[in-house]
Protein backbone atom coordinates (compact mmCIF):
# COMPACT_ATOMS: atom_id res chain seq x y z
CA UNK A 1 0.00 0.00 0.00
CA UNK A 2 1.35 3.54 -1.07
CA UNK A 3 2.51 6.15 1.61
CA UNK A 4 -0.39 8.78 1.37
CA UNK A 5 0.95 12.33 0.24
CA UNK A 6 0.77 14.94 2.58
CA UNK A 7 -2.17 16.81 1.05
CA UNK A 8 -3.99 13.30 1.73
CA UNK A 9 -2.92 13.33 5.59
CA UNK A 10 -4.03 17.00 5.89
CA UNK A 11 -7.31 16.56 3.85
CA UNK A 12 -8.17 13.25 6.28
CA UNK A 13 -6.73 15.48 9.34
CA UNK A 14 -9.60 18.56 8.50
CA UNK A 15 -12.00 15.71 7.46
CA UNK A 16 -12.07 13.70 11.27
CA UNK A 17 -11.42 17.25 12.86
CA UNK A 18 -14.50 18.89 10.45
CA UNK A 19 -16.70 15.59 11.64
CA UNK A 20 -16.09 16.13 15.27
CA UNK A 21 -16.60 20.06 15.07
CA UNK A 22 -20.12 18.82 13.58
CA UNK A 23 -20.71 16.26 15.92
CA UNK A 24 -20.04 18.73 19.47
CA UNK A 25 -22.07 21.78 17.57
CA UNK A 26 -25.27 18.97 17.37
CA UNK A 27 -24.59 17.50 20.90
CA UNK A 28 -24.44 21.02 22.72
CA UNK A 29 -27.60 22.07 20.58
CA UNK A 30 -25.86 24.58 18.12
CA UNK A 31 -27.99 25.99 14.76
CA UNK A 32 -28.20 23.70 12.77
CA UNK A 33 -26.93 25.73 9.59
CA UNK A 34 -23.47 25.75 11.13
CA UNK A 35 -23.38 22.10 11.39
CA UNK A 36 -24.48 21.51 7.90
CA UNK A 37 -21.56 23.39 7.28
CA UNK A 38 -19.39 21.07 9.56
CA UNK A 39 -20.35 18.24 7.63
CA UNK A 40 -19.97 19.42 4.49
CA UNK A 41 -16.37 20.15 5.23
CA UNK A 42 -16.19 16.81 6.56
CA UNK A 43 -17.40 15.25 3.08
CA UNK A 44 -15.67 17.53 1.13
CA UNK A 45 -12.39 17.08 2.53
CA UNK A 46 -12.69 12.75 2.49
CA UNK A 47 -13.34 13.65 -0.97
CA UNK A 48 -10.51 15.28 -1.72
CA UNK A 49 -8.15 12.73 0.15
CA UNK A 50 -9.71 10.20 -1.93
CA UNK A 51 -9.29 11.91 -5.07
CA UNK A 52 -5.55 12.80 -4.65
CA UNK A 53 -4.74 8.95 -3.87
CA UNK A 54 -5.63 8.50 -7.51
CA UNK A 55 -2.66 7.02 -9.77
CA UNK A 56 -2.09 9.16 -12.98
CA UNK A 57 -1.12 6.01 -14.78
Amino acid sequence: MAKPSPLQVRNILVSVLSAAAAVWNGLRGGPLWLTVIFALGCVLAAGSAALNGRTSG
